[in-house]
Order: structure tokens, then C-alpha cells, then sequence
């Protein structure tokens, strides 16, 4: 005869499916139930736990983005996320002990996942038994301001972002005017340099020109 910790692993198993888009998995579970051995009380104690999940999934689903504050739920993973939900419905609406939730949920945990998860789960399942008594709007306040306040820092972080690119275009943009500028100075004091020599040599050369004219007219004279 299956046991009931047997019975939750397989709910877990159903819950993964569910969450991971199998929504037509509702229509198996008599049949899953049966395959794996899960009979008699079990099957109903298997059933009572699956459509109480579903059932009150989004209260669920908020104590857990609660908790895990900073951290993305999108990222947890689908079984994590499977077992989560599971052993926060038994905290919130079973009558079950909630250290043997969580006991009982780590050894779900260790048999699917690997350590680093069971410690997270351990940690989150912890954290909502003992806020199990704060009211779903109070919780719901958390999660907008906290959603305000993330929304303000990539803001803020955005703003930072583009002023620091402004100041960066500005900084290669007087660079490049620099740059500029001294090659067009450069370019100026070559052709400065050049033009200069060109007005020597036509110096040079009216010079000569007009001492051999000065010569000449001398001998003209004589």
C-alpha cells in the first residue's frame, strides 16, 4: 500500500506537468493515480491535494514571489516551482504538521532536484510558515510597492546609462575636433611653409633679375 509521501511525489509529478502547459493532465489524474499504485485513501488524499493547489494557485503563487523577494519566480524551476506549491498549500489549508511539510518536501526535493535546491526550498517553504498569518492584500501592497521600486531603479539606472553615453559621445566628440584641429593646423603651416618658400625663391629670382638688369643698364651707361 502506497504511502502518503508517495502519494505527494506523485502530486508534485502532476503539479510539474501542469505548470510546465500539460493544463489537459486534469483529465488523467484517476488513471496516473492508478498506475503508480496510489489507491483507496491515498488516491482521495492525492486528489485533495492536486485541486487544492489549482484551486487557490494565485494566493499560492503570491506568498512565493513574497518571499523570495528580489529573486525572479519566472526562474525557478518547474519542479521546484511543483514542489513549492504543493508543500504551501498543506502550510496554508492542511491541518499537517508544517515541519513535516517541509520535511516532507525536501525529500521530494532531493529525489528531483540537487542540493542548492533543496536548501532554496527549504528556505522559502520556512520563510512562509512563519508569515503564514499575513492577509493576501497586505501581501499583494509588498509586491506592488516592491514592483514600484524595481521599475524606479531601471529608471534611474537608464537615465545613469544615458548620460553616461552622452558623456561619452561629447568626450569622443571633442576628441575628434582636436584632432581636427591640429591637422588642420598642420596642413596650414605646411602650405605656409611651402607658399613661404615659393615667395623666396620668386624673391630670389626678381633679386637676380634686377641686379642683372642693374648690371646691364651699368654697361649701357658706360
Amino acid at each position: 500500500m502506497a504511502t502518503r509521501t508517495q502519494a505527494r511525489e506523485v502530486v508534485a509529478q502532476l503539479l510539474y506537468a501542469y505548470g510546465s502547459g500539460n493544463d489537459g493532465i486534469t483529465n488523467f489524474i484517476e488513471e496516473i493515480l492508478s498506475e503508480q499504485k496510489i489507491k483507496n485513501a491515498q488516491s482521495e488524499f492525492a486528489k485533495a491535494l492536486f485541486n487544492g493547489v489549482l484551486e487557490h494557485l494565485e494566493e499560492i503563487d503570491l506568498r512565493i514571489k513574497h518571499q523570495i523577494k528580489n529573486w525572479d519566480f519566472e526562474r525557478i524551476g518547474d519542479m521546484e516551482r511543483a514542489i513549492l506549491r504543493l508543500g504551501v498549500y498543506e502550510i496554508l489549508f492542511s491541518k499537517t504538521d508544517k515541519a513535516i511539510v517541509i520535511n516532507e518536501a525536501l525529500e521530494i526535493t532531493k529525489n528531483f532536484s540537487n542540493e542548492a535546491s533543496t536548501k532554496f526550498i527549504n528556505g522559502i517553504l520556512d520563510g512562509i510558515a512563519k508569515n503564514a498569518t499575513l492577509s493576501v492584500e497586505s501581501i499583494k501592497e509588498a509586491l506592488e510597492e516592491a514592483q514600484k521600486q524595481k521599475e524606479q531603479q531601471q529608471k534611474e539606472q537608464k537615465e545613469s546609462q544615458n548620460v553616461g553615453n552622452a558623456e561619452s559621445a561629447k568626450k569622443d566628440s571633442t576628441k575628434r575636433d582636436n584632432n581636427i584641429k591640429k591637422k588642420g593646423a598642420k596642413d596650414f603651416k605646411n602650405k605656409e611653409s611651402k607658399s613661404f618658400k615659393n615667395s623666396r625663391k620668386s624673391n630670389f629670382k626678381q633679386s637676380n633679375f634686377k641686379n642683372k638688369k642693374d648690371s646691364t643698364f651699368k654697361k649701357a651707361e658706360k
